[in-house]
């Protein structure tokens, strides 16, 4: 049990209070985590603060008017790193975004020296951390300094069916095969929201993001439909790339990829996330190892030039050799954008409840996951791939004690994904359609964003579809 006593502010807050658990919990996690907020210590000055482990006093502090979160995570810090012998490599960087603030940095002028000395001093960064951050934040400047973000959209659209459900999901995703004869109304009120917010007069669309789920779950007629949905609703002619995961290779056919083509799409990720079959039969992913090479290559011949493929490190019952046996397959694919992700057990699928069953605690796979997040850098790297966005995933389970759970995409100059990079460092608004879909509205010049969320189920986004309508237009969204 891990403790914290911090000073009750007057406006009713303790201040710094996420921040203090997210890290402690990064040293240990799985512990249950509490912070009391003293009202005893409204009067005093300056910022104090206890933490207790099972209730020894571990840290103790008080500092002076002036103080900042970074000064208060960092003694914080320091003491739980004597404590538990250990170092993590982000230091304190904590949420799900470390490449944020170097972009930010380099947004304002700064040096590379100058951004990795602030990352080392102030952030606790580890070396081999702060090059990937470098890496990216240059990567993603590079290619958005020139945009008027203030000006520029989005557009998710959220197609929430799948072939089946993979255990270690927890999107809102749902057996297609459960919800076939519901798919047309779905796609009735998709359409209706896409009419009703989807144009933007005041502002130029940048980038169409299908995802989900699995968009090429639906039929041909299904997938022809939305095609045509989007560009009777959409600005599409504004758009610099249009992206549609057909990640499951059992979910393509050469007539969906000819939809795909001929509706101007740009950009398709085939996913994999191994090429081990029994890692694709423990996971539920009910695809041979060998459609993934047929779908890939039917793409290719249909004209795609932009294709992603994911991988997973940390998969169960998976090695360094199984993990790397997967990415030299995928490489003689000659992708044009490889993301390696990271196995993290969220709350909400079914490999969390498997694993909460059985304990927690480290697996051979968890330990071997910051080499292959090191080793598959440096091996894409030489293959002539860069990386070019990540962030960090949130162990809200815990059920693992690692905490390197970052996702790195990795693309060859001139194949990155716009989308990813807007969405993922908060650069644009982003207006996000169907169900389960969080609108995030960037307000430029004021520091801030606001999410409006659209209803998971989809029987209820089907009901309430002029609800999820109304939240956007109150919100200013829409033509």
């Amino acid at each position: 049990m891990i403790q914290f006593e911090i000073k009750k502010n007057k406006n009713g807050t303790g201040e710094f209070s996420y921040d203090l658990k997210a890290l402690a919990l990064s040293f240990f996690p799985g512990q249950e985590c509490l912070v009391t907020e003293r009202e005893d210590w409204v009067e005093q000055t300056g910022y104090p603060a206890r933490c207790r482990m099972d209730g020894r006093v571990v840290w103790e502090e008080h500092l002076p008017e002036g103080y900042t979160k970074n000064q208060v995570k960092a003694s914080l810090y320091r003491s739980l790193s004597r404590l538990s012998g250990r170092q993590l490599p982000w230091g304190i960087l904590t949420g799900i975004r470390p490449a944020k603030i170097p972009l930010r940095m380099y947004m304002d002028g700064m040096s590379r020296e100058e951004i990795a000395d602030c990352l080392r001093r102030e952030y606790l960064v580890r070396e081999n951390k702060i090059s990937l951050a470098l890496a990216v934040a240059k990567k993603e400047y590079e290619l958005t300094h020139s945009f008027a973000h203030e000006r520029g959209y989005n557009i998710y659209i959220g197609i929430p069916f799948c072939p089946s459900i993979c255990s270690y999901c927890s999107f809102s995703s749902f057996d297609y095969a459960r919800y076939s004869d519901r798919v047309g109304e779905y796609l009735t009120a998709l359409e209706k929201e896409m009419r009703a917010v989807g144009r933007n007069d005041r502002r130029e669309l940048h980038s169409i993001y299908v995802g989900g789920g699995t968009p090429t779950s639906l039929t041909e007629e299904q997938l022809a439909r939305l095609m045509e949905m989007i560009h009777t609703h959409l600005p599409i002619g504004q758009a610099l790339e249009f992206t549609v995961e057909a990640g499951r290779p059992d979910s393509i056919s050469r007539e969906k990829l000819r939809i795909l083509k001929r509706a101007g799409v740009t950009r398709i990720s085939i996913n994999p996330q191994s090429m081990k079959q029994h890692t694709l039969d423990l996971m539920g992913r009910r695809h041979r190892v060998e459609q993934v090479t047929e779908a890939f290559r039917m793409a290719r011949e249909e004209g795609f030039d932009n294709i992603n493929m994911d991988l997973i490190v940390g998969l169960p019952e998976e090695d360094e050799v199984d993990f790397y046996n997967s990415l030299n397959r995928i490489c003689e694919l000659e992708p044009d954008s490889i993301t390696i992700h990271t196995l993290v057990i969220k709350r909400a699928s079914e490999l969390c409840r498997e694993q909460l069953e059985t304990g927690s605690g480290l697996s051979p796979e968890d330990t071997l996951i910051p080499v292959l997040q090191t080793g598959s850098g440096e091996y894409l790297t030489e293959k002539g791939y860069e990386p070019y966005y990540m962030y960090r995933q949130k162990n809200r389970a815990g059920v693992t004690g690692n905490t390197n759970q970052e996702n790195v995409a990795y693309a060859r100059p001139g194949k990155e994904c716009l989308y990813n990079i807007f969405i993922m460092e908060e650069l644009e608004t982003i207006v996000a359609l169907g169900s389960g879909g969080a609108t995030k509205q960037v307000f430029h010049g004021e520091n801030r964003m606001e999410r409006i969320e659209n209803v998971k189920s989809v029987e209820d986004y089907i009901a309430r579809i002029d609800e999820m309508i109304e939240r956007k237009k109150a919100a200013g969204i829409g033509g």
